[in-house]
């Protein structure tokens, strides 16, 4: 059975790489993504057009990095690992609730 943990550990620890990977290249699409509608579209409204492309993509990079450390504690559920991955659940809810309110407060006066 020790075998068969090892090769779990070492699946789990790929996958959470490739989440943190995927989450950092979506930060960085969304960065893109912001320049580029700043830049192209110069209305009074292309700042909150970008601010609401930037903050999609962030939402979607902390889903990432939620799932990257839920496979870091499923492979190492000490209770110290429990509690960091429930802290950071917390706040990382709080951001992607006031990130998607944000978006909708856009949507409405934009």
């Amino acid at each position: 059975m020790h075998e068969l943990e090892a090769m779990v550990r070492s699946i789990a620890d790929f996958v959470q790489i490739i989440f943190e990977a995927s989450s950092i290249l979506v930060v960085a699409a969304g960065g893109v993504a912001f320049v580029i509608v700043l830049v192209s579209r110069r209305t009074s409204n292309s700042s909150a057009s970008a601010r609401r492309i930037l903050a999609k993509y962030l939402v979607i990079a902390l889903e990432l990095q939620l799932a990257a450390d839920i496979i870091a504690t499923a492979t190492d559920p000490s209770l110290q690992e429990l509690g960091k991955l429930a802290a950071i659940a917390v706040i990382r809810t709080f951001l992607n609730y006031f990130l998607m309110a944000e978006i909708r407060a856009e949507k409405r006066t934009g």
